[in-house]
């Protein structure tokens, strides 16, 4: 599975890196939203270069999670998403109202439960 992750903690973006990596996955770590934007949805293509993108909630650039989900399901809207976050409740509680049909996992947290839920992703 070729997979996205945006999160502006390059411990946490190496450690899925290498994590989902050992899984098989392809793996491409952003740092910076707009980048992440520009890469899925600049070109002039109708399909993504990704099958999954996981996106923490907590972002540089002005610009959230939620914010960045929204604009990627406005060009692919069936593209599968994994919110990251080590907020705290109340944030998670608003995200997960903002995007419902969002898998959410909270920070911190195990690879062997993100494999679970990309599978369950890729069963779907």
């Amino acid at each position: 599975m070729r997979i996205a992750v945006l999160d502006d903690n390059p411990t946490i973006g190496e450690m899925l890196q290498q994590g989902l990596g050992l899984a098989g996955h392809t793996v491409i770590v952003y740092f910076s939203p707009s980048k992440l934007l520009a890469d899925i949805i600049g070109p002039t293509t109708s399909s993504t270069p990704f099958d999954l993108i996981i996106v923490d909630l907590f972002l540089p650039e002005g610009i959230s999670g939620v914010e960045v989900i929204h604009q990627v399901r406005n060009t692919f809207p069936d593209l599968p998403v994994i919110l990251i976050s080590a907020g705290g409740s109340l944030d998670i509680e608003a995200a997960t109202r903002a995007l419902p049909e969002v898998e959410v996992l909270r920070k911190p947290f195990k690879i062997a439960t993100l494999l679970r839920m990309i599978k369950d992703l890729e069963n779907y």
